[in-house]
């Protein structure tokens, strides 16, 4: 099996979670997605801050154009606005997509 044939496979599996994903301004295209929703802890001075975070693994064949900010993934029965830079893996077959309720 080659490394997309592998992808493909996981997101297709139990991990992937069935989700839409629209362009800003664009038509809506169903995806598998694998959501990340767990906290993220980072520091300020002298204080530990501990924040929720929602990521979402998408295949990067899935999508037309890379995801960019003002995109929207509506997943779970909620919808998510993409922000910041989403960022490929080194074998460029999946974004990482940092997401907040929209």
């Amino acid at each position: 099996m080659t490394f997309a044939a592998d992808t493909t496979a996981i997101f297709a599996g139990p991990l992937g979670a069935d989700a839409t994903y629209t362009p800003a301004g664009g038509a809506p295209v169903a995806v598998r997605v694998i959501p990340r929703q767990a906290d993220a802890e980072t520091g300020w001075q002298e204080m530990r801050i501990v924040l929720p975070t929602t990521i979402f693994l998408v295949p990067v064949a899935a999508l037309a154009a890379a995801p960019v900010t003002g995109d929207t993934i509506a997943y779970g029965g909620s919808t998510y606005a993409v922000q910041g830079a989403p960022v490929r893996d080194e074998r460029r077959l999946r974004w990482t997509v940092e997401a907040r309720p929209a």
